[in-house]
């Protein structure tokens, strides 16, 4: 089950291509390219997380990509395609055939109980008691009496029952009738389904250079820091991770432009609030308040030349004052709706929106909704 040459030599690529659409074709090769970049291999945990999904049992997931071929180098395009036209357009034979080259001896003429017992050992922690009527006539059997078995006992083991019995989510093909994934993003932010398209090639990009293969803190860090400044850089990290499973994929990186650079005001301020809140408890204590002012300041000196009470000003002394004019709750915090109220006229919380925009376009990848936008982001 783990060998490093393709165990689908029965379907050949040019008859693969037969059974696929040129736009479908077109999808992968542009799919492909934006997942490896200039490579023609793709990695290991790339093609479980891209190609697979979480539908599939992981140990299943490794045996899938070493048998298309899949190697430490990567898995080619080529036998990537073949792969898939075998998950979701292969025959029930064709299938069988797959399943039995995975336990077949090297010569791939016959399969040894005592093999097949060892690996769905080490894929299920067990052995189906039908596998006993495979072997009823010896310790190893040909592809006919396998096929024959397999066919009758579809759901034998994970491989099986995932192949053969409506298991498998892969598919080729988009539904018509169903919105894309473009435009159901589209339909939940402030973005045009063009502006997504091309954001995706930016998120691909930039994910391409992770060294985990995740758009994690790791890489994002040092996409934004400078001109973010190294204090604010986890920030901003956390108030893009929605769902705090410490990295960004695409939908939350989409999500967390359209809130910073085209929402309403109040929606932008609103992503910066989660910038400083660095527990998550929904409120600004007076630690946070003082960093978040200390940062501010610091992206203000770093942008503007020009001179504020605030720079002149006691670190403690305006941290009082903030909660003095607006804690509603008297009880040392700002609220969400306490930030929002601050932060409309105050020229740092502003400056630092300003800051947010030009790296979200410039860094991030987003296109700019105007020529007037575009003229205040080269400036």
């Amino acid at each position: 089950m783990g060998a490093k040459e393709s165990r689908i030599g029965f379907l050949s690529y040019e008859e693969a291509l037969r059974r696929v659409t040129d736009v479908e074709l077109k999808r992968l090769k542009d799919a492909f390219k934006r997942t490896c970049g200039l490579s023609y291999y793709m990695g290991q945990h790339c093609f479980i997380r891209e190609v697979l999904g979480d539908g599939v049992p992981p140990k299943v997931a490794e045996v899938i990509y070493c048998s298309f071929g899949g190697t430490s180098k990567g898995l080619h395009f080529n036998n990537l395609i073949v792969g898939l036209v075998l998950l979701t357009r292969g025959k029930d034979e064709e299938k069988a055939k797959y399943i039995f080259s995975l336990f077949a001896s090297e010569s791939g003429s016959y399969v040894i109980r005592e093999e097949m017992e060892r690996m769905l050992h080490v894929v299920d922690g067990k052995v189906p008691d039908t596998l006993r009527r495979c072997f009823s006539e010896g310790e190893k059997v040909n592809y006919e009496k396998f096929r024959n078995w397999l066919l009758l006992n579809k759901d034998a083991f994970t491989f099986s029952r995932w192949l053969l019995s409506g298991g498998v989510y892969v598919t080729l093909t988009d539904d018509s009738d169903t919105p894309t994934f473009y435009q159901t993003l589209a339909g939940v932010t402030h973005l045009e389904e063009s502006d997504i398209i091309d954001l995706e090639k930016r998120y691909w990009l930039l994910k391409a250079q992770s060294r985990t293969g995740r758009f994690d803190l790791e890489t994002f860090g040092p996409l934004v820091s400078p001109p973010i400044r190294p204090s604010l850089s986890e920030g901003l990290f956390n108030a893009f991770d929605e769902n705090r499973d410490n990295h960004i994929d695409f939908k939350e990186i989409s999500c967390g432009l359209s809130a910073c650079c085209r929402g309403p005001l109040a929606e932008r301020q609103k992503f910066c609030f989660k910038v400083f809140d660095v527990d998550r408890d929904g409120v600004l204590s007076r630690v946070e308040l003082r960093d978040m002012v200390v940062a501010l300041l610091e992206v203000w000196k770093d942008n503007r030349t020009d001179d504020i009470p605030e720079l002149h000003t006691d670190l403690s002394d305006i941290v009082e004052g903030i909660l003095n004019a607006h804690d509603t709750t008297k009880m040392g915090h700002l609220t969400l709706e306490d930030y929002q109220i601050w932060s409309v006229k105050n020229v740092l919380a502003n400056e630092f929106l300003n800051l947010l925009f030009q790296v979200c376009h410039i860094v991030l990848g987003l296109r700019p909704a105007t020529p007037e936008e575009e003229g205040q982001i080269i400036r």
